[in-house]
């Protein structure tokens, strides 16, 4: 397998993963890998009153440290106009937004390791 598609593969493992966290929480999840010109967000969920963005890092092992590390404020940024966006597209009117993001550590044949920051911007 070549790394691209080992990292495809990864991530679409660890989304997965992060979907039914969310949803054991009371999250509904409302879309999947949405994208337009500007980007993609991994998952558009529904949270009470709120409308949330979620970003999702996996990493196969800790030899890189946290995967929440590889969220720069830039990124950050760029994922809020893209929740914007959205909602446009889906006519949204959620009287609240924000970014989250899950990162997924998995460690071999044991239970991934899930951490959920609320907020991120």
């Amino acid at each position: 397998m070549n790394t691209s598609t080992h990292n495809q593969t990864l991530g679409a493992h660890g989304e997965a993963i992060a979907a039914a966290f969310l949803e054991e929480r009371g999250f509904v999840i409302l879309d999947r890998n949405w994208r337009n010109r500007y980007g993609e967000l991994d998952l558009i969920a529904q949270e009470g009153r709120a409308l949330v963005a979620v970003e999702v890092k996996t990493r196969s092992g800790d030899g890189f440290g946290s995967p929440l590390s590889a969220i720069t404020a830039r990124k950050a940024s760029r994922l809020r106009r893209l929740l914007l966006d959205w909602a446009r597209a889906h006519d949204s009117r959620a009287p609240e937004m924000r970014i989250d993001a899950v990162g997924i550590t998995l460690c071999g044949d044991s239970t991934p390791r899930i951490d959920h920051l609320r907020g991120i911007q």
